[in-house]
């Protein structure tokens, strides 16, 4: 994103010539021209060109929405891009401690603040799950501690992917889409601990309540 942001400052690296040929050649933009079919020129690339002709401009936030988000061509849409044969990896797919310890401070935090009678843990991009299930771990192993706390599981995912593999791992089993229309959330099931859990696609469509957020 920086580099998108600072293109007028100087040079783009190799990587950002990948990604928009045309812009880096010119050969678009600056004519007005329809551009010549290209292998360079991925669908992604020709929607973000079509829509900057028709509709002007696009800030950096809109054009990273629609890279990452796009319903039809967005990047976290439709695959699995995570570990050894995607493109990244996180933390919690490495090691379970930094999870476990989440899950301890929360619980610690909860305590600290008077042992609520209920809090939600509100997750943004959740990846696999991996995250939340460490933290899930813990809230059981100390169960007795929670057990007189009314707890619930918010997922905010936009991947209809990656949501149906949080949904296997923290419930163990494929949960329908909500059939309901007028549902903030679009998935909502048990974890495999009791735990109600819920996905939405917008922060804020999470109710209203104890929140304790983190983004993975």
């Amino acid at each position: 994103m920086s580099v998108l942001a600072r293109a007028g400052a100087g040079p783009l690296s190799a990587a950002a010539r990948a990604v928009v040929p045309w812009l880096w050649r010119g050969k678009y933009f600056s004519s007005g021209k329809e551009p010549a079919e290209n292998s360079l020129v991925t669908p992604m690339l020709r929607h973000l060109m079509y829509k900057i002709k028709s509709t002007g401009p696009i800030t950096v936030a809109e054009y990273m929405r629609e890279v990452l988000t796009n319903p039809a061509k967005g990047y976290y849409v439709y695959r699995d891009m995570l570990g050894e044969k995607g493109d990244f990896i996180t933390s919690p797919e490495i090691s379970q401690i930094f999870g476990e310890l989440l899950g301890i401070w929360f619980i610690s935090e909860w305590m600290a603040t008077g042992k609520s009678a209920a809090f939600q843990l509100v997750e943004l991009g959740p990846g696999r799950g991996t995250l939340a299930g460490d933290i899930l771990r813990v809230f059981s192993q100390l169960g007795s501690v929670l057990k007189n706390c009314d707890i619930s599981i918010h997922l905010v995912e936009v991947s209809q992917k990656l949501s149906e593999i949080q949904a296997l791992t923290l419930a163990e089993e494929k949960i329908p889409l909500e059939r309901n229309a007028g549902s903030p959330a679009y998935m909502k099931g048990v974890t495999k601990s009791g735990i109600p859990i819920s996905w939405y696609r917008d922060l804020q469509d999470v109710p209203k309540g104890v929140l304790w957020p983190q983004a993975s």
